[in-house]
């Protein structure tokens, strides 16, 4: 084995061995995982929450804002306010996180949306609080209308803002 192989090969063992023994982001909530059937919980916009949930297992569509068609996030949350409260909001996720009250996350309650930060992009994704550290939401391509956990090692750290809609 040539000179340059084994220093390469050592290079890589290194650098598996360095990644495999980081911690990482550690979650301020344990994670917990989403029982089958969660309930939703108490809140001044609950009915947004339960008519968002009637919806699981629809098919994520890009541009979606129905369930014939799919739903994408921002899509799940302007149907289900107009349907539950007759609430006509904005179209995407962007223009949404400017309706309503800026809340702090300790003040959470069923009905609530939340914004996260992907792709390096604010309020880029949304959801629906249904109470017990869970939300609702069109998660992407290939997807499903589903219930994720607030303390997902993906979306704790990229939440971006919470509004209560009114």
């Amino acid at each position: 084995m040539s000179q340059k192989l084994k220093w390469l090969l050592i290079s890589l063992s290194i650098l598996v061995l360095t990644a495999c023994g980081t911690t990482g982001h550690r979650s301020k909530i344990p994670y917990q995982k989403p029982p089958l059937n969660v309930s939703v919980g108490a809140g001044p916009n609950r009915a947004i929450a339960v008519e968002a949930m009637k919806y699981r297992g629809t098919p994520y569509y890009f541009g979606g804002s129905s369930p014939s068609e799919g739903f994408d996030c921002s899509g799940l949350i302007q149907y289900s306010s107009k349907r539950a409260l007759n609430l006509n909001l904005p179209r995407t996720s962007a223009q949404q996180s400017q309706f309503g009250q800026e809340i702090d996350l300790d003040e959470l309650a069923a009905g609530d949306v939340v914004f996260f930060n992907t792709s390096s992009q604010p309020n880029s994704h949304s959801g629906i609080y249904i109470g017990d550290n869970y939300f609702v939401h069109a998660p992407s391509s290939g997807g499903v209308v589903r219930v994720d956990s607030l303390s997902n090692p993906y979306w704790q750290p990229r939440i971006n803002v919470i509004r209560r809609v009114k």
